[in-house]
């Protein structure tokens, strides 16, 4: 969650007192360089270092492009962290005899819906049916019993029986604002 701070605008916005800082710093030997209006700090720079030596930026992206491609990066990453097209990203790719993979997930995959359902008893059902009663919800019913979610709710087609898909802390929040709702 992000918190918005707020900045007081105290004495150190006073035009005068900045004037004055300024004219300080140049006193003391500091070099202020004035950037032209539409350009930034970082294209003058970039540009200087691509002047100076192409041949050298160039080894720091296949540098950056070696590790990036050993951890697993994607195109999409590639393109971001070297900030080169597709095409430039391959071809230098294929010069260096590397092979770029496609982007790998992060979280382990899902091995949930490749095994096989969990026998049912009913023996389970209802210990299931139980605590739907005790206000238990489907995710919190499943952790108890040691089953999947999708167990649970084929308990419930299988018996005809609905499952609470909300806590009761929260029914009870919806019970109290639908009669603050109502006219007197």
């Amino acid at each position: 969650m992000t918190k918005k701070i707020k900045y007081s605008i105290g004495a150190s916005s006073d035009p005068i007192k900045l004037a004055e800082a300024v004219e300080r710093y140049v006193s003391q030997g500091g070099v202020i360089n004035v950037i032209a209006e539409g350009e930034s700090r970082e294209s003058e720079a970039s540009r200087q270092t691509r002047e100076a030596d192409p041949e050298a930026e160039m080894c720091t992206k296949v540098d950056l492009l070696k590790g990036l491609v050993a951890k697993g990066a994607g195109v999409a990453a590639l393109q971001y962290s070297l900030r080169m097209n597709q095409k430039d990203i391959k071809r230098l790719a294929s010069e260096n005899g590397l092979k770029i993979r496609y982007c790998q997930p992060v979280r382990r995959s899902r091995t949930s819906r490749q095994r096989e359902p969990a026998t049912i008893n009913d023996a389970t059902a209802g210990h299931a049916m139980h605590y739907s009663a005790l206000g238990y919800t489907v995710p919190e019913i499943a952790q108890l019993l040691g089953v999947g979610i999708r167990d649970i709710w084929d308990i419930g087609k299988a018996y005809r029986f609905e499952f609470r898909t909300t806590s009761q802390g929260e029914m009870a929040e919806k019970i109290i604002d639908d009669e603050t709702d109502l006219p007197t």
